[in-house]
């Protein structure tokens, strides 16, 4: 079995900027009261600053992790007990979460098959008077449909949050994710395009929301006396901070994203060229070069006679590394069968038998998850042309030997 390179884009400028963190004896300098040193040190600060400046945003705000500022945005944009957050069921199970830690109850929209998106035209049919927002995930690195997911936020008066976890430095028509919704957020986790280990990051336009993220990241309750924001709301904090190493590596990765992006998208044309005329899958359709991070080279299998785990049973055979077989349906989740966070809670509050999760409920996602989406996780390894030519061509290779069987049964 051939052994498969793993990514690794940390080198020696990531190293010496760890030595300087060491070598200045201060590895995290937050006060948990409103104080010079609320906001962190000398790494945080400017990291923050180069995160803002490189987005194009006023303000920028590191977490420990992606979930932390998923939870912190939720909290900053108020959301409360009752308040119903609209939902792609197709991320991770983080994105939805964030809203039940506030009270909040996700409601699921189904997904769109291109970009894998929240599906604009079936968001009108379940906003309420409840509804608050939209958070929605720019899923294997291309935006979903932001225009139009924007309007619809516009005109009902709702805010628009980003998960862009998967797609950090990609723009959709001239204008980067993240920077179409009020909030957006990014992971720095080991396993992304850019990474500090753990980690994450917010970015936003506005002051208020910038400062109420801040100040729940870094117990709030605490912090809120002398801080500029007067409203008490969701002012419960937490320890969601990141310290200077981290931070430090971080300033240095995102030197290297540009560079780090074009090589993913080398080997995802790559692989997308040699399987180009195969009608049995389908891809994202990009509009223009450079609009996918590929974090998760994406497929949708088109022939009805086979199914996404059995192709990904004969890749695997064949050595085919970082096989995604279906996605999450965070519905599916036991939590959500059966209305139960903390305690009844959330869902008691309002009225539970008007929530449905119910298997069936979003069939689009649920297909693909079951039978037609498979993905290679083409961001974890570092692959050359060769490797690229050869993993398209055990896919063939698969799909072929798999075709023969079903048409001989």
């Amino acid at each position: 079995m051939k052994h498969w390179n793993r990514y690794n884009p940390i080198g020696a400028e990531e190293k010496a900027a760890v030595n300087r963190v060491l070598d200045s004896g201060v590895l995290s300098k937050y006060i948990g009261a409103w104080h010079e040193d609320f906001n962190g040190g000398v790494e945080v600060n400017a990291f923050e600053h180069e995160l803002a400046e490189y987005f194009g945003v006023p303000h920028a705000v590191v977490f420990n992790s992606l979930t932390s500022g998923l939870i912190a945005a939720m909290g900053a944009m108020g959301v409360q007990p009752g308040d119903e957050i609209l939902v792609t069921p197709w991320s991770m199970s983080a994105t939805a979460t964030a809203i039940l830690i506030w009270g909040g109850i996700p409601v699921f929209v189904d997904i769109e098959p291109d970009f894998y998106g929240i599906d604009p035209n079936r968001i009108v049919e379940k906003i309420t008077r409840k509804t608050k927002g939209i958070i929605v995930a720019d899923i294997f690195g291309h935006g979903a449909r932001l225009d139009e997911l924007r309007a619809l936020a516009d005109q009902h008066h709702l805010f628009l949050i980003e998960d862009v976890a998967q797609a950090p430095g990609i723009q959709l028509d001239g204008k980067f994710l993240g920077t179409w919704g009020d909030v957006g957020g990014f992971s720095l986790n080991y396993h992304k395009h850019i990474h500090t280990g753990e980690g994450g990051f917010c970015i936003c336009h506005r002051d208020d929301i910038a400062m109420k993220m801040r100040l729940i990241r870094n117990h709030a309750e605490s912090a809120v006396s002398g801080s500029p924001i007067d409203d008490l709301t969701n002012m419960v904090g937490f320890n969601f901070r990141l310290g200077e190493m981290e931070a430090a590596i971080g300033r240095e990765q995102l030197k290297k994203l540009p560079m780090l992006l074009q090589q993913n998208q080398k080997k995802a044309s790559r692989i997308i060229e040699t399987l180009a005329g195969e009608s049995w899958l389908v891809t994202t359709p990009v509009g223009k070069p450079g609009e996918h991070a590929y974090y998760v080279l994406p497929f949708r299998l088109t022939d009805d006679r086979i199914t996404n785990s059995q192709l990904a049973e004969k890749l695997r055979e064949r050595g085919v590394p970082g096989i995604v077989c279906g996605y999450v349906n965070i519905h599916r989740l036991p939590m959500y069968q059966q209305k139960i966070a903390f305690g009844p809670f959330p869902w008691a509050h309002s009225e539970p038998d008007h929530y449905h999760y119910d298997i069936g409920q979003f069939p689009i996602a649920e297909t693909l998850h079951t039978k037609t989406f498979i993905g290679l996780l083409i961001s974890m390894f570092d692959l050359n042309e060769d490797e690229c030519t050869w993993i398209a061509n055990q896919m063939i290779a698969a799909y072929q030997e798999l075709s023969a069987e079903v048409q001989h049964e």
